[in-house]
């Protein structure tokens, strides 16, 4: 594999022990999902520490589902973007790897030539939007695994590798069961070397805290309307939580409130709530990191 330019590899590294020592620290880190580089200079601007590219948000910001239907090289873009937009660290959303395990490698060098921190990678089989999840075999997720790290020591990376585990969507209708291949799975990827591991679909402060206890490595939620509160996260000792697209949602939900205004009575109140343009233009005058 040819090697990264030096400069830009001592920059992603840097961001990428930032984000290990934030994910160590006690407390819970908070991660929003920006989806653009203004959502990303938002989110920094009110003093978040790191920010979670959102894979769903970027695919609906290029009108397409979320769900791997971009391109690596269109969500390495946007990526980069929103790296560049801002000085604290960014972590990737890898998706599935974009390809099988022979492929990762190339999709981790692209991150980090991108300028992130990191990346999420998923062990949930590819399908299409409303299709139910099923999992990957462990095995199969590991290789990938072991692909990251064998890229990591090939180019000199510190790249920060937050293992996601599906095993709550897959077995959405068994907790029971859904709780038991979680910790499996999550020790398994924690011992190939992931930083941190990550659960979607977990929302009982029960099963939230015995993820914690049963895996030898920082464990992440990804908060939802029926995730326990920050307070609570934190007392279970989560040490990461992240939001998806909840904040595009949110955009477009805005966006759609103004637009209805505008068809219904032809009018454009709704803009008060909104940012001032003296607002935007301060929070576009601060400049990106070199």
């Amino acid at each position: 594999m040819q090697a990264i330019d030096q400069d830009i590899l001592a920059t992603a590294n840097g961001q990428s022990r930032r984000l290990r020592d934030l994910v160590g620290q006690p407390g819970t880190l908070v991660m929003p999902g920006a989806y653009d580089g203004l959502s990303a200079r938002l989110f920094e601007s009110m003093g978040f520490q790191a920010i979670q590219c959102s894979s769903g948000g970027i695919a609906a910001g290029q009108a397409q589902p979320d769900g791997e239907m971009l391109t690596r090289e269109q969500t390495l873009s946007v990526s980069r973007t929103i790296a560049e937009a801002v000085a604290v660290p960014v972590n990737g959303d890898g998706e599935r790897g974009y390809g099988e395990a022979h492929e990762v490698g190339d999709t981790v060098r692209g991150y980090v030539e991108a300028g992130c921190a990191g990346m999420n990678i998923e062990d949930s089989a590819p399908h299409l939007p409303g299709e139910p999840f099923t999992l990957i075999p462990v095995a199969e997720h590991l290789e990938k695994l072991d692909a990251m790290m064998a890229t990591k020591r090939e180019l000199g990376s510190e790249f920060f590798v937050n293992a996601r585990v599906d095993s709550f969507m897959a077995f959405r209708d068994d907790p029971g069961v859904a709780l038991e291949e979680g910790i499996v799975r999550g020790k398994a990827y924690a011992a190939a070397g992931a930083d941190c591991i990550f659960f979607i679909g977990a929302t009982s402060p029960d099963a939230i805290g015995q993820l914690v206890r049963g895996i030898p490595a920082p464990v992440s939620i990804l908060a939802g309307a029926q995730t326990p509160p920050l307070a609570l996260l934190h007392e279970l000792g989560v040490a990461r939580v992240s939001y998806g697209y909840a904040f595009a949602l949110a955009a477009g939900a805005a966006i759609r409130r103004l637009a209805e205004e505008v068809l219904e009575s032809g009018t454009i109140t709704g803009i008060r709530d909104a940012m001032t343009v003296p607002e935007l233009a301060q929070l576009m005058q601060r400049t990106a990191p070199e």
